[in-house]
């Protein structure tokens, strides 16, 4: 039998709590966590509660080059690029959270690392992993709408939850709303349409969430609409402000040449409509998948810490790797730049 893949995790917040549960604890038997970096006290408590035997590291960088095969990055978004290349230069495999980058130099530098490296990346977009969004690209994939020509994102949902000196809050280290929220929703419906994002056009502010004094607080509503290099269309309404936590409306969908297909979560559905049959009456197709554990409950959740133990022990590269996920994070980051700039922004 194969050793375990040793682990070190660098934060131990909401997220990377929640990492350390289903790697060290769902992945038992695969996995374990026998490093640790993390700044507070409580959370590093609470780590150690679930591997206790974990070693505990005060730099990040003394973390990386430990007795380590793999490490998990759940620290803030502007830290995630510096320190997922210090950890491949290191030789390690890197489980990193959303997004890619926040800024779109950074993120084309970390694929260029994914090229020549033979160490796997893998970001956090757990959603491509659960059965029920798969089951939507399938059905896509298998001619379902016909050739899709829109697809759609409707979020309506509470404030972000506190982060650790209010990272999140400051699009200089979060990237923005649309980057740091949005990223996985754009990234799911680009790999549903099997395109490539083009130009963009959004608009965004801040109303009713103001935490940070000055320019950077992070939008609390925005809306985008986007074209693909084949022409379909994509867009994306977002309030952070229409429903008290832990109550959370996401909608999605696709409208194709010949038919719609459109998520109902609450129930683990999807709705499809077929031109001309049913008089109008989707058909209801149930999908057998997970509910979502850990932080934030997302679907796919469970399934994606497996998934990247797999990936480890064979060299695959992942569902989401860096080169099949960039595009969801460019999408955003050009969004928020067409807010800033009020004009349309082509994505290189």
């Amino acid at each position: 039998m194969a050793r375990k893949v040793r682990m070190g995790f660098i934060g131990v917040g909401a997220m990377g709590y929640s990492h350390l549960q289903l790697f060290h604890q769902e992945c038992r038997g695969q996995a374990e966590a026998v490093a640790l970096c993390a700044s507070n006290p409580e959370r590093i408590q609470r780590a150690l509660e679930v591997a206790p035997d974990m070693a505990l590291h005060k730099k990040e960088s003394d973390l990386i080059q430990s007795d380590l095969d793999a490490v998990v990055i759940s620290s803030p978004n502007f830290t995630h690029v510096p320190l997922t290349l210090e950890a491949m230069k290191a030789g390690k495999h890197v489980f990193l959270e959303k997004p890619v980058g926040i800024t779109a130099a950074e993120c084309r530098k970390l694929l260029r690392a994914t090229q020549k490296s033979d160490r796997v990346l893998m970001i956090g977009h757990e959603l491509r992993y659960s059965a029920y969004f798969a089951k939507i690209k399938n059905l896509i994939d298998r001619g379902a709408v016909g050739i899709p020509h829109m697809t759609w994102c409707k979020e309506f949902r509470g404030p972000f939850q506190p982060k650790s000196r209010d990272w999140i809050q400051d699009r200089r280290k979060s990237g923005g709303c649309l980057v740091d929220k949005n990223c996985h929703h754009f990234d799911l419906m680009n790999w549903w349409l099997d395109a490539r994002p083009k130009r963009v056009s959004a608009f965004g502010s801040n109303a009713v969430n103001r935490v940070i004094p000055g320019t950077n607080q992070v939008h609390d509503h925005a809306t985008a609409s986007w074209e693909y290099v084949n022409g379909a269309k994509g867009t994306l309404h977002l309030s952070l402000f229409a429903h008290e936590p832990p109550k959370e409306t996401l909608e999605m969908g696709v409208v194709g040449e010949t038919g719609v297909l459109q998520t109902d979560l609450d129930n683990l559905q999807i709705l499809h409509w077929e031109n001309g049959k049913r008089k109008g009456a989707p058909r209801v197709i149930r999908v057998k998948a997970k509910r979502g554990v850990g932080w934030g409950g997302h679907l796919g959740f469970a399934e994606m810490h497996p998934a990247f133990i797999k990936a480890v022990r064979t060299g695959q590269a992942p569902l989401t790797s860096v080169a099949n996920t960039i595009d969801g994070t460019l999408l955003a980051i050009a969004a928020e730049e067409s807010i800033r700039k009020r004009k349309i922004i082509t994505i290189q």
